[in-house]
């Protein structure tokens, strides 16, 4: 697609909010990549990524006419899913706290034989106590 001007997307954000559904499809074709590219790189898992960029296009999908053009199309984008994101990645590790666990369950990963190993003996005696035992476990 061509780069438009920020009169030109101002233009396709007032069609849009005027019912015009191709201004609407265009403006979102527009910035869909860049909603995706940046919510796998704060994400970091495809799944994640796709079902976050999905949420932000519905938010400026339904926040269109908020847009006061103060600021270039693209950046206010920018800003609604950098908030959006920031809100996803808090409640994400609230319901699913990061554990060790979760990524030495990957399947047919020598890092998750390892881990399997290791963990079986593991007495409790500190990061140094774990470190020496992994160290012994190692084939």
């Amino acid at each position: 697609m061509k780069t438009k001007t920020n009169q030109e997307l101002q233009n396709l954000v007032d069609q849009a909010v005027a019912g015009n559904r191709q201004a609407l499809e265009t403006l979102l074709a527009g910035v869909e990549d860049m909603v995706f590219n940046l919510s796998l790189r704060m994400l970091g898992t495809f799944a994640d990524a796709q079902d976050a960029a999905q949420d932000i296009l519905l938010k400026v999908m339904t926040h269109l006419s908020t847009f006061r053009g103060e600021s270039s199309f693209t950046t206010w984008v920018f800003r609604i899913a950098i908030n959006h994101l920031k809100n996803y990645k808090k409640h994400m590790f609230a319901h699913h706290p990061i554990s060790f666990e979760y990524y030495g369950k990957r399947k047919g990963s020598r890092r998750s034989r390892f881990d399997a190993e290791c963990g079986k003996g593991y007495s409790g005696g500190g990061i140094k106590t774990l470190l020496h035992e992994c160290n012994a476990a190692m084939p």
